[in-house]
């Protein structure tokens, strides 16, 4: 069984933020995580790291549109694969299968 998350950040432009949620993740150990209304425009490998630890993590994102928006989609690799992907104007979709079985998520 996998662990999903998915929370309303508020904002991850403040780094005591980040380390908040990254402390957080930790605790949890979930296998995939979305954040929504990041409020950025652009999600780099840095932001993502210092986000969550996890050195086999990869993502999709989508920047923010005006004063608001903004998602981002991770997900540990050991864990999940990605199968399919799909970023709209307002939503980012992932299909996943766990890794080493043949069930999708």
């Amino acid at each position: 069984m996998n662990l999903i998350l998915s929370w309303n950040v508020k904002g991850l432009n403040v780094v005591e933020k980040r380390l908040q949620i990254r402390n957080l993740l930790r605790t949890w150990r979930p296998d995939i995580v979305c954040l929504q209304e990041t409020k950025l425009e652009w999600i780099a490998r840095g932001i993502v790291r210092s986000i969550w630890s996890c050195p086999y993590i990869d993502w999709l994102y989508l920047g923010f549109k005006g004063a608001s928006g903004g998602i981002v989609l991770m997900w540990d690799q050991r864990l999940v694969e990605k199968v399919e992907e799909a970023v709209g104007q307002f939503s980012v979709s992932c299909k996943f299968k766990n890794v080493g079985d043949m069930g999708q998520i």
